[in-house]
């Protein structure tokens, strides 16, 4: 790796007279399963725990010219590094089709001779890379119900996060039965033609109107809310063929489903 992005400014252009010298990336998120020990009981109870998040360090060097360049690269440096509106995405220039969501874990020491300078720098990030592009797929059921199957490509072992936009066509929508790979999600409520509402398992939501979080962050607007009518569970994108089953009532002719997400990495 040559260079880093974060939060869409790369390190080059920031502070020109750094070098990223290394990147390390922790292999897998904290542990989190919790083991029990029971008196009289050999060996212990375990809770398996979904992966924590994980640490992701740079390792920088800066050359300049004079003391006041190398104070002036330093200043940048910080600017760079320290953004306010975390979480924010970081790029690894050696694989440029994924980010990292990060936070500054810490308050690095700069160690500077003369005209050079070194730190590391110190991100707490999720236990995933997320695709810089996102994966989509459309469908629709027809007088009241619809089914099928669909492809995607996932890393070995690790699911997606989906949000669905479920939109009516030539009439109202009264309910909504959305099974994804045998989570089965039900809805009641109203739905005017042409009208949407959109299923977010990055939330566990169902709101009103089509979808709001174009990034895929889980972000909602808490008035749009609409769970009053909601039970069952929420489903999740898988490595390979997705089964779906949708069925409805209410007079449209046509329900529309878009499914949206990002690819998640080790």
């Amino acid at each position: 790796m040559t260079d880093v992005t974060l939060n869409g400014t790369a390190l080059s252009a920031a502070v020109p007279s750094a070098t990223v010298l290394g990147v390390t990336r922790q292999l897998v998120g904290a542990r989190r399963t919790q083991f029990v020990e029971v008196p009289g009981r050999a060996g212990s109870w375990v809770f398996p725990e979904e992966a924590g998040d994980r640490t992701l360090t740079v390792d920088i060097d800066i050359g300049a010219a004079s003391f006041a360049s190398r104070r002036a690269a330093v200043v940048s440096l910080a600017n760079w590094a320290d953004v306010v509106a975390a979480p924010v995405q970081l790029i690894v220039d050696d694989q440029p089709d994924r980010y990292h969501e990060v936070v500054l874990a810490s308050a690095p020491d700069v160690t500077e001779w003369l005209i050079t300078g070194a730190v590391v720098l110190e991100y707490r990030a999720g236990p995933f890379a997320l695709a810089v592009s996102t994966s989509s797929n459309s469908v629709t059921a027809t007088t009241g119900s619809g089914s099928g199957t669909y492809s995607a490509t996932l890393d070995t072992g690790l699911t997606a996060e989906p949000v669905v936009v479920v939109t009516a066509r030539g009439g109202t929508m009264t309910s909504l039965t959305f099974t994804l790979n045998n989570a089965s999600l039900s809805w009641t409520g109203l739905v005017n033609a042409n009208g949407s509402i959109t299923i977010s398992t990055i939330s566990s939501t169902i709101t009103t109107g089509a979808n709001s979080d174009v990034n895929l962050t889980g972000a909602l607007t808490v008035g749009n809310l609409d769970m009053a009518g909601v039970s069952g569970a929420f489903g999740f994108i898988v490595n390979g063929s997705n089964a779906w089953v949708a069925t409805y009532t209410g007079t449209a002719t046509t329900v529309e489903l878009v499914t949206t997400w990002r690819r998640r990495y080790r």
